[in-house]
């Protein structure tokens, strides 16, 4: 594959070659990009995937490395690592109130290389609700957007009006809600492989030593039920569909792959470094010494046993790179 073109248009001082990408997952996994970008503004990320695209070079842009599995052999081609940081408030409905700006509900446009819990964050500084459940959620906002991330029954997504994005010829892209197409770890991006550059939320006004409150809460539910700190992608599977919940008859017939993975008797199964996580079954960790392979035979022989003592078949939520066409 020929790079000269890319590497003079984007300049050897900023372009990185054959960049380790388990430097740059969860998992701390994966091998090398031939070629690797960190755009830090949004235009500059504009920039980098338009010239991909003119020299066709295949590209893919990762956020914080979450929910994601590199491939030992890596990426063929430029990865760039979304690094924008921008958050603004980019509309609200109050007024005055003793001086102070007294808000009933806002619109806040976050870049997608935000950190996801920073923006949750901000939100809740400001007094606006509807992130809150939320906080301590992984990577960045792109690739929350991407994927609809959700804690519980609550979805990224529910209060999103707008999102940017960057087509696949390059062009500047807007759609609303609707157009989005949400669904449980699903959007539209899926689909169209476009670059997602920003997202838009439409907060409502509450009180803020309540709403700190539910986000410590969730903090906590998360620490309790997940392997925080240790190397790990977040659920590997999709939750299973509830005609199969109410076939297997799970109690309150719940829809946790995690559930069917503990009664099973896999917590604590191993392949390699990479083994079934004692603190929720549906987390695979890499103890400092695996291989991707390690994790993709783990992941092929939990489907196997699943699918043999309940006749369930599993689907992977994590994204495994390199992948067709990839645009996350």
């Amino acid at each position: 594959m020929n790079y000269t073109f890319l590497i003079q248009s984007l300049g050897s001082d900023r372009l990185k070659l054959d960049e380790p990408l388990f430097k740059h997952t969860y998992f701390k996994l994966g091998g090398p990009a031939d070629l690797f970008y960190e755009a830090k503004t949004k235009d500059e990320l504009v920039m980098v995937v338009q010239s991909a695209i003119l020299y066709k070079v295949p590209y893919l842009v990762i956020g914080g490395g979450s929910n994601i599995l590199v491939t030992d052999a890596g990426y063929r081609g430029l990865v760039i690592k979304n690094r924008t940081s921008e958050i603004q408030l980019k509309g609200f409905a109050g007024g005055v109130d003793k001086g102070k700006l007294d808000l009933k509900e806002a619109i806040i446009q976050s870049d997608s290389g935000v950190p996801a819990n920073l923006l949750i964050r901000y939100a809740l500084d400001q007094g606006l609700s509807g992130l809150e459940d939320m906080l301590g959620l992984p990577g960045s906002v792109g690739g929350a957007v991407y994927n609809n991330s959700h804690h519980l029954d609550k979805l990224f997504g529910d209060h999103i009006v707008e999102v940017d994005s960057l087509d696949q010829e390059g062009k500047i892209k807007k759609y609303t809600q609707k157009e989005l197409q949400f669904d449980y770890d699903y959007s539209i991006f899926h689909k169209n492989k476009e670059t997602i550059l920003s997202a838009s939320f439409q907060l409502k006004r509450g009180d803020k030593d309540k709403l700190w409150e539910t986000a410590n809460v969730a903090i906590k539910r998360r620490a309790s039920t997940q392997p925080l700190g240790a190397s790990s992608s977040g659920c590997i599977f999709k939750n299973i569909p509830l005609a199969d919940a109410m076939r297997i008859g799970t109690p309150d017939t719940t829809q946790s792959v995690g559930y069917l993975l503990d009664k099973a008797g896999l917590k604590g199964m191993r392949i390699g470094g990479a083994y079934v996580s004692e603190i929720h079954a549906n987390f695979i960790v890499n103890d400092g010494t695996a291989k991707s392979s390690d994790v993709f035979e783990l992941i092929n022989e939990i489907k196997l046993k699943i699918k043999e003592k309940y006749g369930v078949d599993l689907v992977e939520e994590v994204i495994v790179i390199p992948m067709l066409q990839s645009r996350i």
